[in-house]
């Protein structure tokens, strides 16, 4: 294990012990590195969702909290979903069956779709809700239980449907993607649901903006592999691009 990950995975124990530090007493633990490592540190784990930075220190992260922080920052990043949105609806053919994730990306795709003949599939009902402002797409909505962090349906009922309907592109959302875990996900749940829609769609499109790079949630729903296309909206690093290519992955 490298120094860098090993003295990150000692911090990391030290804040969740402690729940809240501050820097100070970072430095007093060690002592051994400068207050500028410790800041780079700090921002690793922050991106990773393990922290959270607050004035002079950080916040222990629980799992329930890191999903909560997660979807609040989901509703940032407003430029980015538009991007990554404006790329994707190219995609969309008059016709097609489609299935739409949940997610504040989504939304974005969902509000500038074209008003075409369409089989619209989506277990997000704020989805349908836009979707149903347009006069010519057919809407179907997943029924199961409903997840109010991010208001999509999840379980058995959403799984049966699915297995049931034939879908031409599925547009899937990630809220994060490193090498060593891949696409992931903070619901267990959603983890099903993604994995039969990756197993069933003929094309497989990961809307991922370009704050996921790097981040780590608890579920892994793919690997590199398992897509098609991953649309986001900055180049990403070069490790990835070589994955991507190596996969046959188009990344947009």
């Amino acid at each position: 294990m490298k120094l860098n990950t090993l003295r990150r995975e000692k911090i990391k124990e030290f804040i969740k012990h402690k729940q809240i530090v501050s820097l100070k007493e970072l430095s007093g633990e060690f002592s051994d590195v400068s207050v500028m490592t410790l800041h780079r540190d700090l921002d690793f784990l922050a991106k990773e969702g393990v922290i959270l930075r607050i004035r002079g220190g950080a916040k222990y992260l629980e799992p329930m909290d890191r999903v909560q922080n997660e979807e609040s920052a989901d509703v940032c990043n407003k430029s980015q979903k538009d991007i990554v949105a404006q790329k994707a609806v190219g995609f969309i053919r008059e016709g097609s069956s489609i299935f739409l994730d949940g997610g504040t990306t989504m939304m974005e795709l969902a509000k500038i779709i074209p008003d075409m003949y369409l089989n619209v599939v989506t277990n997000g009902p704020d989805i349908a809700l836009a979707i149903a402002e347009k006069m010519r797409p057919a809407i179907t909505l997943c029924g199961g239980v409903l997840n109010r962090k991010n208001l999509a349906v999840f379980g058995y009922s959403a799984l049966e449907m699915l297995s049931k309907i034939n879908i031409d592109v599925a547009f899937i959302s990630a809220s994060g993607y490193s090498e060593e875990c891949g696409f992931t996900c903070g619901f267990e749940e959603q983890v099903k649901l993604r994995r039969l829609l990756i197993e069933k769609a003929r094309s497989v499109i990961i809307l991922m903006d370009s704050t996921k790079f790097g981040r780590m949630l608890p579920y892994t729903f793919a690997k590199m592999e398992d897509v098609n296309f991953l649309v986001t909206d900055q180049t990403p690093s070069q490790e990835m691009l070589e994955l991507a290519q190596k996969n046959n992955v188009t990344i947009l």
